[in-house]
């Protein structure tokens, strides 16, 4: 496009050479051209991404009324073959930004250098070009303004093609995945309701016989029991719904990870201790973008997990680093560890290595880690514990709600 528009430019530069124009006006209006089209890639350059986008066009819009300004001013004013393109920068801006305040004060703008250089004198705008020049220089320069807008209107066009279809490949993406998601919720709620049909018939057996003997001797054991089993169906239906239900909206702000380690150490400290399991934090302030209560559930979930895999004695050790545009946490445990097999098979509902465990905690948990755009991810050792990591991006980009994937079903809780 710079070098149809510098042949433009020349060719206009030789008509008015050879009608004898003054050759410091029309040598300096080509100069212009080439000083805006310097101008012009510098902008270009430093387009890049998305969000720089309208400041550069601004930038390019600007430097292209300004560019034809002085060349109007210094061929002729209003007589100047070159009056066409004032209005070029204005109809390009309103075809890029639509009825948009900065079209129209762009529109404005080219208004009011018209009435301008109708006001400006002879001596100051330079004399007209005979007929004959001026139809040919007009001629060149009209059919240069077409060829521009008709370049204009056919990359908007085809962006426009673009997006209209991406839309549509990302509406039925989504359908797909809602569809995916239906059919693991009918999967996971047929074995919840097989998951509760055990406990529920243990809960009537020892009802019955409480009714039978309620002075017996093993009465307070046999409610003690049911108090149990009950327990149990209400941690398989509170990891069902949160497993069900779809991940909530972030609402993003700065957040110290260290602060939330701490708060979600206190939270445990009851379990860990009834446990016998220590707990330990080990890192710096660190701050990222995110939604802080998110997190901390799913941090939760993690570290309860931990201390669930830990026997008496043991370690559940959090640690926090940089790791170059991200933050990795670590929550690493000293317990019995995970079988290579088993690590296989992480990513099936209610797959589980603990025996009242409903194999929904860490589907939660990734799903939120994925919502802000990290990952989370196993290594184990039989006989030496687990070490789960989670990387999360200092400042994440926005990333679709993310349905619960079955691949990503806990080994432990």
């Amino acid at each position: 496009m710079h070098a149809a528009g510098g042949a433009v430019q020349l060719t206009l530069l030789l008509i008015f050479l050879d009608a004898g124009y003054p050759t410091w006006r029309a040598v300096t209006a080509f100069g212009v051209f080439v000083t805006f089209a310097t101008i012009q890639m510098t902008w270009l350059r430093s387009s890049y991404d998305a969000l720089s986008f309208d400041r550069v066009f601004i930038g390019i819009n600007l430097s292209a009324q300004t560019m034809v300004t002085v060349i109007v001013g210094l061929t002729g004013g209003l007589q100047s073959p070159a009056v066409p393109n004032l209005l070029l920068p204005s109809v390009i801006s309103l075809l890029f930004f639509g009825p948009h305040a900065v079209a129209r004060w762009i529109a404005f703008a080219s208004a009011l250098l018209v009435v301008a250089m109708g006001l400006l004198p002879r001596d100051i705008v330079g004399p007209a070009l005979p007929f004959g020049h001026y139809a040919v220089a007009l001629s060149a320069g009209l059919m240069w303004n077409l060829f521009l807008l008709h370049t204009m209107v056919a990359k908007m066009t085809s962006a426009a093609s673009k997006a209209g279809r991406s839309m549509a490949c990302l509406r039925e993406e989504r359908l797909t995945d809602a569809e995916a998601q239906l059919r693991r919720l009918q999967s996971v709620g047929a074995k919840v309701a097989h998951e509760l049909k055990n406990p529920l018939a243990s809960i009537k057996g020892l009802c019955q016989l409480v009714a039978r003997t309620p002075e017996g001797e093993r009465t307070q054991e046999r409610l003690a029991v049911v108090a149990s089993e009950i327990s149990r169906m209400e941690t398989i239906l509170n990891d069902y719904l949160s497993f069900s239900r779809p991940l909530e909206d972030l609402r993003p702000e700065s957040l110290d990870v260290s602060a939330i380690a701490r708060d979600v150490l206190d939270v445990l400290a009851g379990r860990a201790d009834q446990a016998g399991v220590t707990m330990t934090l080990d890192g710096a302030t660190t701050a990222v973008h995110g939604d802080g209560r998110r997190l901390k559930e799913a941090l939760i979930n993690l570290v309860a997990n931990a201390i669930e895999a830990t026997p008496s004695g043991g370690t559940v050790a959090l640690r926090i680093r940089n790791g170059g545009g991200a933050v990795v946490l670590e929550v690493r445990d000293t317990g019995r560890g995970i079988a290579p097999e088993d690590l296989e098979r992480i990513g099936t509902p209610f797959f589980t290595t603990r025996a009242k465990g409903t194999g929904l905690g860490v589907v939660l948990a990734q799903g939120v880690i994925t919502q802000h755009g990290g990952t989370l991810t196993y290594a184990s050792s039989l006989g030496h514990g687990t070490t789960a990591t989670i990387t999360l991006p200092v400042r994440p980009q926005a990333t679709p709600e993310p349905a619960p994937r079955a691949a990503m079903v806990e080994a432990r809780a």
